[in-house]
């Protein structure tokens, strides 16, 4: 019975994704708003729902927390509607649009804060931009990155790992280990040396 009942923990309780690792990623993603932000004001967090998820809703809860002890913020939530379109997901889907839509509602945002990736932004949508907000964003692509950090619309990245073998050692056992295998910061003075994946 005792054996059944860890079976049963083991494959429909507990989690089957790294959560250490997402609340790494989530309490990255606060520091790295909080250093762009200063210590208080409008942050603006772009996600869609977490439902079938669960590394974003990890990330997400982790992110609160941790802007929560890094200063005075006020966070406004955007979910945006996926229409069941395969495009959104964990570090991808943002479109210029809704991007510009957000980021033109929130003038007075100290940042925003983008959990579905980072946009490609067309010059008509960057010319649409009312002001450039300091921009922080999962990406799980990289590849409109530089352009992004050229016309400076992008602040920092937290971005898929596309190039191995990643520093650290061989088996990652901390949280932040573990993120340094899979993601890394993406910031102006870096991202030229950012490879593609192939």
């Amino acid at each position: 019975a005792g054996s059944a009942a860890w079976i049963y923990w083991r494959e429909f309780k507990s989690p089957q994704h790294d959560v250490e690792l997402h609340q790494r990623v989530g309490e990255i993603m606060a520091e790295q708003t909080a250093r762009v932000a200063g210590p208080q004001g409008k942050i603006v967090v772009i996600a869609i729902p977490t439902g079938g998820l669960p590394e974003l809703k990890t990330q997400l809860e982790s992110f609160r927390l941790a802007l929560k002890k890094l200063g005075s913020y006020d966070l406004r939530e955007y979910e945006m509607d996926t229409k069941d379109q395969d495009k959104y997901g964990v570090g991808t889907g943002l479109s210029g649009r809704r991007y510009l839509r957000t980021a033109n509602k929130n003038l007075d945002a100290a940042a925003v804060v983008s959990f579905i990736g980072a946009p490609n932004l067309k010059d008509e949508e960057i010319a649409e931009l009312q002001k450039v907000p300091k921009f922080v964003a999962e990406a799980r692509a990289v590849d409109n990155l530089p352009r992004l950090f050229k016309r400076e619309l992008i602040s920092v990245a937290v971005a898929s790992r596309f190039a191995f073998p990643a520093p650290g050692p061989f088996q990652a056992k901390t949280p932040q280990e573990r993120f340094d295998k899979r993601y890394q910061l993406v910031v102006a003075a870096n991202v030229a040396s950012i490879p593609k994946p192939e």
